[in-house]
């Protein structure tokens, strides 16, 4: 019965002359309704998680959701569970904020480091944290990408899906690369307890580059497997992301529907977009 009636709000939802704000109430009732919003609004939206607010135009997918007055619910399930309110957070891969806002209401007495390489997309990160003086105190925002070296990289957007872009192109534009090592280093901060890592395959060169922080620290890692990084980058990618991990004690989780967590053994068939990896010692205690 309710998928019929999403099927029905979507059809209506088409219907030219409908009013924006009228689209807009139907993408907050169901956020499985947002793409019925036109792409040729920009406008401040005041409600994001509830009294944040952001920069919304609607040619980009991510601000779209956002637009719902949240993002992502399994990702921001997981940070609501394992991030608490003096953590030190690292959100790489952290686009125009949506779960860097996020991170920081939830860590409101802790620091959040927002990694984000792309110019245009950073400074719109930069715009949504003007806008939220209380949480922009708590976030530093560095403009560069990262991998397993210092250097540069050229940063290309996804032409097909605005907002999204990565670092393993021919062309694009170029841009600072460095090390989780080194940024860990050079913010001097004393904890890591959380890290995201959404970099649109190059998740195995960042854990790569910040394995001595990883062993100091032993913070969750929360990072994205998506099953064509692995035919795009030419090797087992999530293999060997686990083995490292798991050589370094961590234990593997997928995420499930309902935003719970479940034990897996193996990285061979990727069971959720995103995997959860803990170390074992934190195991019991947070599971």
């Amino acid at each position: 019965m309710k998928t019929a009636l999403i099927q029905l709000m979507r059809a209506i939802g088409k219907l030219p002359l409908l009013p924006f704000s009228f689209k807009l109430f139907l993408a907050k009732k169901d956020r499985r309704l947002r793409f019925l919003l036109p792409p040729d609004k920009a406008f401040i939206c005041e409600h994001y998680l509830g009294n944040l607010r952001v920069n919304i135009n609607t040619i980009y997918p991510i601000e779209v959701e956002m637009l719902t007055g949240a993002y992502d619910p399994k990702t921001s399930a997981i940070i609501r569970r394992f991030v608490s309110v003096n953590d030190v957070v690292i959100d790489v891969g952290a686009n125009v904020g949506a779960l860097t806002l996020l991170m920081a209401t939830v860590a409101n007495q802790g620091k959040v480091i927002a990694i984000e390489p792309g110019p245009p997309i950073c400074s719109r990160l930069r715009n949504n944290l003007k806008l939220n003086p209380d949480i922009q105190k708590t976030v530093d925002v560095y403009q560069i990408g990262l991998s397993d070296r210092a250097g540069e990289l050229l940063w290309q957007e996804d032409p097909n899906v605005v907002g999204n872009a990565g670092l393993l192109h021919h062309g694009g534009e170029p841009v600072k690369v460095d090390t989780l090592d080194n940024v860990v280093k050079n913010s001097g901060i004393e904890r890591l307890d959380f890290i995201k890592i959404d970099v649109e395959g190059m998740e195995y060169e960042v854990i790569k580059g910040g394995l001595a922080s990883i062993t100091q620290y032993r913070p969750f890692i929360y990072y994205e497997t998506l099953e064509p990084f692995r035919a795009i980058r030419g090797f087992d990618l999530y293999g060997q992301i686990y083995a490292v991990l798991q050589e370094m004690g961590y234990q593997h989780f997928c995420v499930l529907a309902n935003g719970e967590i479940e034990s897996v053994s193996n990285l061979q068939v990727l069971r959720s977009p995103n995997t959860l990896a803990i170390p074992k010692e934190k195991v019991d205690r947070v599971v």
